[in-house]
């Protein structure tokens, strides 16, 4: 467990010392017992602050603190005591209760940090990771002032992905609510290709984000944006400069997405006539159309589903499209999707769950498709090429391609193996996995996919 405590310097008495130093003493005093009332953890010690030559150097002081103790899982409470020693009726009692879990089987996310400053530091102290200093903040409250706001977090087992699952997707965004849709263009995202990647941290400009009460998120998914583990820290904002056009640009923007949700009569919408099983199948179809949260609220429906609901989720899905005619978005939608299996159905799997299927309902079809079925040297494979499309973002991308290829030669279908488009898979090393460095024969320089794709 990792906590912190902050003084404001102005509630300290200062003394002199010998040296003429201005410094102050805090006793601290923490102790942390079970559901039981058993003592966990006992620390006592006294803090002393840094040195000052004047009162001016007190007015800038941070007493910043960092402590972190091993716990075993179950239900804590912790109480912290601070007394100033130069003045013992001037101190403050804490009190809280919280809950140590287990540690999970597979990957996760610690808990994220908001960060008040970081840079480049070699000074060893309880604040120091990778080379530098990160300086946590300990209220989650950015007034007018406070333009940015950012993070930090770790990773854990990420070994124990199948590696099948490569490169993973990670999102990094705020939302008004949990783990829901990103407030405007507050999200990034960012491709990780090997298990050796161990924390994300970086920040947002949030000059813009109106007041209000606000979530940063951070999901990882696989390279089928499969949910696989989250994180989420609650903060407010306070705004005063409501009144710009930015402020209010930004506002429609967080107001806007599938968090609207409308409850009608179900039984007179298009979704009547669709069965339980219909009903899944429509929610999948919808997997290439999905972010990240939105993808694992449908997951969420396929391991325990819920009818009612369900049509829900579909019917606000397609009223978001066409909010007068709901099933018209629909019908046009399945025509795609009846489309995309006509072309990728293979081996008993239908074409909308395919890889070249998914990427095709997510952008639709190709400016140009360069098939390499026997090249020397390669494994079967195959190149889109579009001259333009719109990433997940909305973001407007310039020749953009895709590269599918079988992992054996007597595989069924094509796998995605890389892109140039923000938030899919990027994966640097495609020579690697689709050249037979075994095979002399082959002119690798000169294949297909060096002169589409070479170093994008």
């Amino acid at each position: 467990m990792e906590f912190y405590w902050q003084v404001n310097p102005k509630t300290l008495h200062f003394n002199t010392n010998e040296k003429k130093e201005i410094l102050a003493r805090i006793q601290v005093e923490v102790s942390i017992t079970n559901d039981t009332g058993r003592v966990i953890k006992e620390d006592q010690y006294i803090y002393q602050t840094r040195p000052c030559a004047n009162v001016q150097e007190l007015e800038t002081m941070n007493i910043l603190e960092l402590k972190r103790y091993f716990l075993t899982p179950g239900v804590m409470k912790m109480s912290l005591k601070l007394t100033d020693l130069n003045d013992t009726a001037n101190h403050y009692t804490a009190f809280d209760t919280f809950t140590v879990k287990p540690t999970p089987e597979g990957p996760f996310y610690g808990s994220t940090e908001l960060i008040d400053t970081f840079y480049v530091s070699d000074v060893k102290s309880p604040f120091r990771k990778h080379g530098m200093q990160y300086i946590p903040m300990c209220e989650p409250f950015f007034d007018t002032y406070k333009g940015e706001i950012a993070y930090y977090n770790e990773l854990y087992h990420l070994e124990r992905v199948n590696k099948i699952e490569f490169p993973l997707i990670q999102s990094v965004y705020i939302s008004k609510k949990q783990s829901q849709e990103p407030s405007g263009s507050l999200l990034k995202i960012d491709t990780i290709n090997s298990a050796d990647y161990k924390y994300v941290t970086g920040k947002f400009d949030i000059s813009k984000l109106p007041s209000g009460n606000y979530y940063l998120n951070i999901m990882l998914g696989s390279k089928n944006h499969k949910a696989i583990c989250s994180s989420s820290i609650f903060f407010q904002r306070l705004n005063k400069y409501k009144n710009t056009e930015e402020i209010k640009a930004q506002k429609v923007a967080l107001d806007t997405g599938l968090e609207k949700v409308t409850f009608v009569d179900l039984g007179k919408t298009f979704l009547a006539k669709f069965t339980l099983i219909q009903v899944t199948g429509i929610l999948k179809m919808l997997l290439p159309l999905t972010d990240v949260t939105a993808t694992q609220t449908i997951e969420a429906f396929l391991k325990k589903p819920d009818d009612m609901y369900m049509r829900y989720f579909i019917y606000n899905y397609f009223t978001n499209i066409d909010v007068k005619k709901p099933e018209k978005a629909w019908k046009e939608y399945s025509e795609k999707v009846k489309e995309v299996n006509r072309m990728f159905s293979k081996g008993g799997k239908i074409g909308y769950e395919t890889e070249r299927g998914f990427m095709f309902l997510r952008y639709g079809a190709p400016s140009e498709i360069i098939t390499a079925a026997h090249e020397k040297g390669a494994l079967p494979y195959e190149i889109w090429q579009y001259n333009t499309l719109k990433d997940m973002t909305g973001k407007t991308v310039a020749n953009a391609v895709m590269l599918f290829y079988k992992t054996t030669d007597s595989d069924f279908d094509y796998r995605l193996l890389h892109t140039n488009i923000n938030g899919e898979i990027h994966n640097g090393g495609w020579r690697n996995f689709l050249f037979n460095v075994n095979d002399a024969t082959g002119d690798n320089a000169s294949s297909k996919a060096e002169q589409y794709i070479g170093n994008k």
